[in-house]
C-alpha cells in the first residue's frame, strides 16, 4: 500500500512540473526547480543523516538546503550567488530586473556603509587599520577570482577594505 501511495504521489508531481514547465520562461522555471528541489532534497538528506546520529555531516547538508531555499541570511545568498557567478556567469541576466533587486539583499548598488563593511570582512567596529589589512588579505587570497571566487566578492572585499581604511587616515 505504502508503494502504490508513493507512485500515485510521484505521478501527480510529475504532471504538475510538466504543466508547470509547459506555462512559464524555461531558464526562470529550471533555476527556481533547481533550487528547490536541491535544497529540498539536501534538508530530507540532512534528516536521515540526522537520524542516524552523523550530525557532522547533517548540520552543513541542512545549512546548505536552508539556503537553497532563501531561508537563511543574505549572507548565505550572496555566496551561493558568488558560486553562480562562477558556475554560469550571465545567469542574472535571465532574471526579472524587479524581482531580482528585492531578492539581492546588500548586493544593492551604491555605497556601501561601515557596519556592511565591518560585517564582511568578520571585524568588530573599531578596528584597527592592521586588523583591517590582515582581514582582507586573507579573504582576498581565499576569494579572489584566480583562487575560484568571483569578481563580485573581491570587489566588495576591497571596497570593504576602503571604506574602513578611509578614516584612518
Amino acid at each position: 500500500m505504502p508503494a502504490l501511495f508513493i507512485g500515485l504521489l510521484a505521478i501527480v508531481l510529475a504532471l504538475w512540473l510538466l504543466k508547470s514547465l509547459a506555462r512559464s520562461d524555461p531558464r526562470w522555471f529550471l533555476a527556481k526547480v533547481i533550487r528547490t528541489a536541491g535544497g529540498t532534497g539536501a534538508l530530507a538528506g540532512a534528516a536521515f543523516l540526522g537520524a542516524r546520529g552523523e550530525l557532522f555531516a547533517a548540520v552543513p547538508l541542512a545549512v546548505a538546503g536552508l539556503g537553497l531555499l532563501g531561508w537563511l541570511p543574505a549572507e548565505t545568498r550572496n555566496l551561493f550567488a558568488a558560486y553562480l557567478d562562477r558556475w554560469r556567469p550571465r545567469w542574472r541576466e535571465h532574471l526579472d530586473d524587479g524581482a531580482a533587486a528585492g531578492r539581492r539583499g546588500s548586493m544593492r548598488p551604491g555605497k556601501m556603509l561601515e557596519e556592511e563593511a565591518y560585517q564582511i570582512l568578520g571585524l568588530q567596529p573599531g578596528a584597527s587599520a592592521d586588523e583591517i589589512g590582515r582581514a582582507h588579505r586573507g579573504l582576498i587570497m581565499k576569494l579572489h577570482p584566480d583562487q575560484g571566487g568571483s569578481t563580485y566578492l573581491a570587489a566588495r572585499i576591497n571596497e570593504a577594505k576602503d571604506v574602513l581604511l578611509r578614516r584612518h587616515r
